[in-house]
């Protein structure tokens, strides 16, 4: 029998509303405000290049899943492309708790374990849903270890540096800082242009 697990409701409806109720309007603003510099077809564009990459990755996230089949499993991520191992490589679950810098906000984490002991894939609670691994556990029905204490990001991290997700690896985290300084330093020039020029 086939277990499917898909990423929780809720994430995929706040995710459309976030993009509804703040994104769209900021991009109108956006274009709006560049309309008197004559600048509006560049920006436009540019706000249409971002909202196609949103609409992609929303996409990505509304087909995401976890897929236990007789044979293998396969983990297709929302960035990340499909990923499939055996079923058998499968030999041991690993259910741990984990917290950020609040101790307070804790996630479920599941780690697949092959026979050797290596970290194969991560499931995590905060988009697969507690059911969701639940579900998980039973498909894949293996010895599963539950570990008694919560574990901060960094010592999970640590533990199992090959399952960190893009976002939480060091490289990514200066990229999207180095980005967004750029983005607000045009930004800033931009404007700077636009204000000599009046």
């Amino acid at each position: 029998m086939e277990t499917i697990v898909r990423p929780r409701a809720a994430l995929v409806r706040s995710t459309a509303l976030s993009i509804v109720f703040s994104a769209v309007p900021i991009a109108v603003a956006v274009v709006w405000v560049a309309v008197p510099t004559g600048r509006w077809l560049v920006v436009g564009a540019l706000v249409l290049l971002l909202g196609a990459v949103v609409l992609a990755l929303f996409l990505r996230l509304r087909t995401a899943f976890v897929a236990v089949h007789d044979d293998r499993v396969t983990v297709r991520g929302a960035v990340t492309g499909n990923r499939t191992f055996s079923r058998s490589g499968v030999a041991e679950l690993v259910l741990a708790t984990t917290h950020g810098a609040v101790a307070e906000r804790t996630s479920r984490e599941l780690v697949a374990l092959d026979p050797a002991g290596e970290a194969l894939f991560r499931v995590r609670a905060d988009m697969w849903g507690d059911e969701g691994v639940d579900r998980l556990v039973e498909a894949l029905d293996v010895r599963t270890t539950r570990l008694p204490k919560p574990m901060s990001m960094r010592e999970f991290a640590r533990r199992w540096p090959g399952l960190r997700t893009w976002y939480e690896q060091p490289v990514a985290l200066v990229v999207i800082g180095t980005l967004a300084a750029l983005t607000v330093g045009c930004l800033v020039v931009a404007e700077a242009a636009g204000l000599s020029h009046r």
